[in-house]
């Protein structure tokens, strides 16, 4: 067709949705001709903005044959970080990635002790041994730069948090490992197996029961502090209530009270886990934050819950089943108290 008679047959069309099909193929056949070099980088900008595939913003990782270990058990205290950890231990280079500072310290130390050189990496704290191979971090902290045998990311349904979940994402999706063992609760086992599906890793599915059973008290403490036991751990959600029931059992009881709460600095924090653990001083109650559901291994008799509300930041809200569930202890009791707060 010449160019006089595509005039004619456009002036015969005259504006509309016909002419618009007619000549929208012509157009992009001239831009494709025209400006080549500005479609490939429009194309690349389109690509590097879609966020629908993350397991492609790794490419390293997806060349790997990975092996992921999922240690799903829902109840705590069954064995499942035991396991993992057995195995980080094992490795010639590992990565533990922790959701809190002060178990990645708690795992820095273990490891330590068991002559096993592990450096710590958090937020807060960078302690870097000579020669170690291993590294006990914040899962926010770790590098997916880096070549690992064998990494554990603990607390893995927390993948699906509104603020921190990018970081448990990031570290599967990313982390440059032979082996990576997740340890966590079967709410994103779905989820895992949809995302080893997409990345071409084998799944292999560990399931655990807990090797003691939970008790639920028959009745609460009836809102008096008098009534708090040796190896108590009494669950606050402000740094206020915190030291309002430190001073009132003390006050009230011969107890001595350990704290454990975020904004603690790491080695008061350490330092407190330490006191309440060790069985040869006088320090027999805990009173703590919910940051104690997060796997930290202390030896707590009994859960018993000052109140069932939280500030979440905005609002004050009731503590969800998740929240409290994750409150745990090992090799112990779990009792659960609601504060009459009138009589308290």
């Amino acid at each position: 067709m010449s160019n006089n008679d595509l005039v004619k047959y456009m002036l015969f069309l005259g504006p509309g949705r016909q002419a618009d099909k007619f000549l929208f193929p012509i157009f992009v056949e001239f831009c494709i001709d025209e400006f080549p070099d500005e479609i490939k980088r429009f194309k690349k900008l389109v690509d590097s903005a879609d966020m629908t595939k993350p397991h492609t913003w790794f490419p390293f990782s997806r060349a790997m044959k990975r092996k992921i270990i999922y240690h799903c058990g829902g109840p705590t205290n069954s064995g499942k970080n035991y396991n993992a950890l057995q195995r980080f231990m094992e490795a010639k280079k590992g990565v533990y990635c922790s959701p809190l500072r002060l178990l990645a310290m708690e795992v820095f130390d273990r490891v330590n002790a068991q002559w096993v050189y592990c450096s710590l990496l958090t937020g807060q704290e960078k302690k870097f041994f000579p020669f170690s191979s291993h590294v006990a971090c914040t899962v926010d902290m770790v590098s997916t730069d880096e070549l690992y045998d064998v990494a554990v990311i603990d607390e893995i349904q927390m993948m699906a948090d509104s603020c921190r979940g990018y970081a448990w994402t990031r570290a599967l999706l990313g982390l440059k490992a032979d082996e990576i063992h997740l340890c966590g609760d079967p709410s994103v086992l779905n989820v895992i197996r949809k995302i080893c599906s997409d990345t071409g890793d084998e799944l292999v599915e560990h399931h655990y029961e807990r090797f003691k059973p939970l008790v639920v008290e028959a009745k609460t403490l009836l809102g008096d502090l008098k009534n708090v036991k040796s190896g108590d751990c009494i669950v606050a959600f402000s740094r206020r209530e915190i030291f309002e029931v430190k001073l009132a059992i003390e006050k009230l009881t011969s107890h001595r009270c350990c704290i454990i709460y975020g904004a603690l600095p790491p080695e008061t924090r350490r330092q407190q886990a330490s006191l309440f653990n060790n069985q040869d001083n006088e320090f027999d109650v805990l009173i703590a934050s919910d940051a104690v559901g997060m796997g930290l291994n202390l030896n707590i008799r009994r859960i018993v819950f000052y109140s069932l509300s939280k500030y979440n930041g905005d609002l004050i809200v009731p503590v969800g089943e998740t929240d409290s569930r994750k409150s745990r202890s090992k090799r112990k009791l779990l009792s659960r108290w609601v504060n009459d707060q009138s009589s308290s």
